[in-house]
Protein backbone atom coordinates (compact mmCIF):
# COMPACT_ATOMS: atom_id res chain seq x y z
CA UNK A 1 0.00 0.00 0.00
CA UNK A 2 1.33 3.66 -1.00
CA UNK A 3 1.89 6.08 1.87
CA UNK A 4 -0.47 9.04 1.89
CA UNK A 5 2.58 11.33 2.19
CA UNK A 6 3.73 9.87 -1.77
CA UNK A 7 2.99 11.90 -4.44
CA UNK A 8 1.57 9.08 -6.63
CA UNK A 9 -0.28 7.90 -3.80
CA UNK A 10 -3.60 8.25 -5.73
CA UNK A 11 -2.38 6.95 -9.00
CA UNK A 12 -3.42 3.43 -10.19
CA UNK A 13 -0.74 1.17 -10.89
CA UNK A 14 -2.08 -0.22 -13.75
CA UNK A 15 -3.21 3.38 -15.29
CA UNK A 16 -1.48 4.98 -18.24
CA UNK A 17 0.39 8.32 -17.44
CA UNK A 18 -2.07 11.17 -18.12
CA UNK A 19 -1.34 13.59 -20.84
CA UNK A 20 -1.26 17.16 -18.97
CA UNK A 21 -2.78 20.37 -19.70
CA UNK A 22 0.55 21.36 -22.08
CA UNK A 23 -0.61 18.45 -24.60
CA UNK A 24 -4.47 19.03 -24.44
CA UNK A 25 -3.39 22.49 -25.38
CA UNK A 26 -0.85 21.88 -27.73
CA UNK A 27 -3.95 19.29 -29.72
CA UNK A 28 -5.94 22.30 -29.33
CA UNK A 29 -3.89 24.65 -30.93
CA UNK A 30 -3.48 22.04 -34.04
CA UNK A 31 -6.99 21.12 -34.34
CA UNK A 32 -8.27 25.07 -34.26
CA UNK A 33 -5.40 25.82 -37.26
CA UNK A 34 -6.79 22.57 -39.14
CA UNK A 35 -10.16 23.55 -38.72
CA UNK A 36 -9.23 27.57 -39.75
CA UNK A 37 -6.89 25.88 -42.87
CA UNK A 38 -10.19 23.62 -44.10
CA UNK A 39 -12.68 26.72 -43.67
CA UNK A 40 -10.24 28.59 -46.21
CA UNK A 41 -10.37 25.43 -48.40
CA UNK A 42 -13.23 25.52 -48.84
CA UNK A 43 -14.21 29.45 -48.74
CA UNK A 44 -11.15 30.65 -50.99
CA UNK A 45 -11.17 28.75 -54.68
CA UNK A 46 -8.47 31.64 -54.74
CA UNK A 47 -5.30 30.17 -53.89
CA UNK A 48 -2.26 30.73 -54.94
CA UNK A 49 -0.53 27.11 -55.18
CA UNK A 50 2.11 28.01 -51.93
CA UNK A 51 -1.27 28.91 -49.55
CA UNK A 52 -3.09 25.39 -51.28
CA UNK A 53 0.10 23.54 -49.93
CA UNK A 54 0.66 25.13 -46.86
CA UNK A 55 -3.39 24.60 -45.67
CA UNK A 56 -3.92 21.14 -47.35
CA UNK A 57 -1.09 20.24 -44.98
CA UNK A 58 -2.24 21.64 -42.19
CA UNK A 59 -5.35 20.11 -42.19
CA UNK A 60 -3.83 16.80 -42.90
CA UNK A 61 -1.30 17.19 -40.19
CA UNK A 62 -4.35 18.41 -37.68
CA UNK A 63 -6.03 15.36 -38.57
CA UNK A 64 -3.07 13.41 -37.56
CA UNK A 65 -2.23 14.47 -34.99
CA UNK A 66 -5.80 14.28 -33.55
CA UNK A 67 -5.70 9.91 -34.11
CA UNK A 68 -2.20 9.96 -32.53
CA UNK A 69 -2.80 11.82 -29.78
CA UNK A 70 -6.04 10.01 -28.67
CA UNK A 71 -4.35 6.25 -30.01
CA UNK A 72 -1.00 7.63 -27.99
CA UNK A 73 1.03 6.50 -31.20
CA UNK A 74 4.65 7.52 -30.98
CA UNK A 75 5.05 9.12 -34.26
CA UNK A 76 2.79 11.94 -32.53
CA UNK A 77 5.64 14.42 -31.26
CA UNK A 78 6.84 14.18 -34.74
CA UNK A 79 3.39 15.25 -35.86
CA UNK A 80 3.18 18.02 -33.26
CA UNK A 81 6.63 19.40 -33.88
CA UNK A 82 6.07 19.05 -38.15
CA UNK A 83 2.65 21.37 -37.74
CA UNK A 84 5.01 24.14 -35.76
CA UNK A 85 7.96 24.23 -38.15
CA UNK A 86 5.80 24.00 -40.96
CA UNK A 87 3.95 27.49 -39.59
CA UNK A 88 7.57 28.98 -39.23
CA UNK A 89 8.61 27.92 -42.79
CA UNK A 90 5.16 29.55 -44.04
CA UNK A 91 5.34 32.68 -42.12
CA UNK A 92 8.97 33.51 -43.12
CA UNK A 93 8.07 32.09 -46.49
CA UNK A 94 5.34 34.95 -46.51
CA UNK A 95 7.31 37.40 -44.75
CA UNK A 96 10.68 37.30 -47.06
CA UNK A 97 7.93 36.91 -50.32
CA UNK A 98 5.81 40.44 -49.18
CA UNK A 99 9.31 42.54 -47.87
CA UNK A 100 10.06 42.58 -51.24
CA UNK A 101 6.71 44.16 -52.25
CA UNK A 102 5.00 45.98 -48.86
CA UNK A 103 7.85 46.09 -46.27
CA UNK A 104 5.49 47.94 -44.04
CA UNK A 105 2.89 44.87 -44.39
CA UNK A 106 5.11 42.34 -42.63
CA UNK A 107 3.45 40.58 -39.61
CA UNK A 108 6.14 41.11 -37.16
CA UNK A 109 4.42 39.64 -33.92
CA UNK A 110 3.00 36.34 -36.10
CA UNK A 111 6.69 35.94 -36.64
CA UNK A 112 7.95 35.91 -33.18
CA UNK A 113 4.71 33.90 -31.88
CA UNK A 114 5.34 31.03 -33.97
CA UNK A 115 9.06 31.38 -33.51
CA UNK A 116 8.98 31.33 -29.75
CA UNK A 117 6.15 28.49 -30.44
CA UNK A 118 8.74 26.45 -31.57
CA UNK A 119 11.36 27.16 -29.06
CA UNK A 120 9.14 26.29 -26.46
CA UNK A 121 7.58 23.30 -28.11
CA UNK A 122 10.19 21.51 -29.89
CA UNK A 123 12.18 20.55 -27.27
CA UNK A 124 9.28 19.71 -25.24
CA UNK A 125 8.21 17.48 -27.49
CA UNK A 126 11.90 16.06 -27.56
CA UNK A 127 13.20 15.84 -23.95
CA UNK A 128 9.52 15.81 -21.82
CA UNK A 129 9.44 11.95 -19.70
CA UNK A 130 5.30 12.68 -20.07
CA UNK A 131 5.94 12.53 -24.10
CA UNK A 132 7.62 9.75 -23.62
CA UNK A 133 5.33 7.68 -21.21
CA UNK A 134 2.17 8.78 -22.95
CA UNK A 135 3.11 8.21 -26.62
CA UNK A 136 4.88 4.19 -26.37
CA UNK A 137 2.46 2.69 -29.24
Amino acid sequence: MKSILNENAFEDEGRKPGYGLWLYLLLFMVAYNGFKAAKGLIQNATFDLANLIYALLLVVIAIATAVGFFTRKRWTPLLFISFFLLNLVYIVFISIALSSKFSERIDYFSLVRVAVMCIIVIPYMLRSERVKEVFKN
